[in-house]
């Protein structure tokens, strides 16, 4: 399955790269995020780029993980 995370901020919508993850690859990522406002979070980008959001942003903010349809 393709997967993509999303993260909603103050700032705007960034974007994560598109990525392709077996079930367990995608449970994994969906139980590591359940805790990502307790730090920074870091996300390679969708268009190549990579960001580092500091944990004051990330308090602030809304994670999802879609899942993308081919």
């Amino acid at each position: 399955m393709k997967i993509q995370l999303v993260l909603i901020t103050e700032f705007g919508l960034f974007l994560g790269e598109i990525l392709e993850v077996n079930d367990e690859q995608y449970n994994n990522i969906v139980n590591f995020s359940k805790n990502y406002y307790e730090t920074g979070f870091e996300m390679n980008l969708e268009d190549g780029g990579f960001a580092i959001f500091s944990p004051e942003m990330i308090k602030k903010s809304i994670l999802k993980i879609d899942k993308i349809d081919v």
